[in-house]
């Protein structure tokens, strides 16, 4: 059988490195080594490799492997607090701003006094609840006497209701009042008119971080305007962008490896808690996730940038490195050792499907050519094909 040589597949650092060997070895041959091809099976040709070339080009053995196998989607997201983690502080009544003392970033207690608030209006407030209550005790009192004197038919229905109305609209509105004081932080109970006041205290709902501050000391806070806003990091989420692509593979309970690109080393697990039910104007949707470990949040700052892959449910599968597969002529092969020989190896190049790809590995599609027991070119085949 004719056998011939393929030079193709040298580099010229690869050449030069093999003539500068054979020469200072001494060898007599007259031309260096090659790869030889010769005539093979109907699936491809058989290809000779000496020993000192598979060491030279540093090549290695491997065999396919049965086992679970995923692919995963590579996405980004950042790192995000709940809505429930977000405090924004305003206010129910207008008022002149004073005791703010607060730098962002700072830590707050739930409970803590921000800020005070000063308006002649809770003044008139607190006066028209201590009058209001005032009366009530009295009309009451009318109220009943009437009632039992209308029952005996001596008083008249008239003053009977007249009483009762009475009554009844002064309890409303000192309920009201009371319940407006209440929102400015007053408590009724303790209200007298000797310590009637015209600053109230504005407190924090939450434990947590003073994210921003919309306000300045002396300033007047409008009613409903935006004061100071909070933010509790006890929790943080990762909020990824999924294509519209990928929309269908992603579900709830789904593993997601997260990586920060500023944190070259930190990998973290987390888990799929929300998926997104509609597509954005940019074909995407949004994928809330979890960390595993609570614990690892402290290494997260709200705002911060993530990379995250989004692993696919696991298939059984034949799986090769992907080193392993080599691209030629628009097709995709597979070099399986057939023989070990004085001069070498002889391999056979199958032709394969390939199927999901991992960062290493990649899935064979069903081939009757392999097995656990077959012995393939893991590494360095791409120097064979042209």
């Amino acid at each position: 059988m004719k056998n011939y040589t393929i030079k193709s597949f040298f580099s010229a650092s690869l050449l030069a490195s093999s003539l500068f060997f054979f020469q200072c070895s001494g060898s007599g041959s007259s031309e260096s080594e090659g790869v030889e091809v010769e005539v093979g099976t109907t699936s491809g040709p058989f290809i000779t490799v000496s020993e000192r070339q598979f060491e030279t080009m540093k090549m290695s053995w491997g065999s396919p492997k049965l086992e679970e196998f995923s692919e995963g989607i590579s996405v980004q997201g950042m790192v995000k607090v709940p809505v429930e983690g977000i405090q924004e502080i305003s206010a129910y009544f207008g008022g002149y701003v004073s005791g703010l003392e607060l730098l962002e970033g700072e830590a707050v207690k739930k409970g803590q006094v921000l800020f005070y608030l000063e308006n002649p209006d809770f003044i008139r407030l607190q006066q028209d609840f201590l009058e209001a209550n005032s009366q009530l005790s009295y009309l009451e009192s009318e109220y009943e006497r009437q009632k039992t004197l209308y029952g005996e038919k001596i008083s008249s229905q008239k003053n009977y209701l007249k009483a009762e109305a009475d009554f009844q609209s002064t309890k409303a509105k000192a309920e009201s009042l009371k319940r407006q004081l209440a929102m400015i932080n007053i408590n009724t109970d303790q209200l007298k008119p000797e310590n009637i006041r015209s600053k109230v205290p504005v407190y924090s709902p939450i434990n947590g971080f003073v994210d921003a501050i919309h306000l300045v000391q002396g300033s007047f806070l409008d009613v409903a305007g935006k004061a100071i806003t909070l933010i509790n990091t006890a929790h943080m989420h990762i909020e990824l962008v999924v294509f519209e692509k990928d929309a269908a593979n992603i579900h709830k309970g789904q593993k997601v490896k997260v990586t920060i690109p500023d944190l070259s080393n930190t990998s973290l697990d987390a888990e799929v808690l929300v998926v997104g039910q509609s597509i954005n104007n940019e074909r995407q949707i949004n994928v809330h996730a979890d960390l595993v470990n609570e614990e690892d949040e402290a290494k997260l700052v709200t705002g911060m940038f993530v990379e995250a892959k989004m692993i696919m449910d696991p298939k059984e599968a034949w799986v090769v490195p992907v080193t392993a597969v080599v691209a030629s002529e628009g097709e995709n092969f597979v070099l399986v050792q057939r023989e070990k020989t004085e001069a070498g190896f002889r391999l056979e190049k199958i032709p394969v499907q390939t199927g999901l790809t991992s960062d290493s590995m990649i899935e064979l599609l069903p081939n009757a050519s392999f097995d656990a027991n077959t012995v393939i070119l893991a590494k360095g085949g791409f120097n064979l094909l042209p």
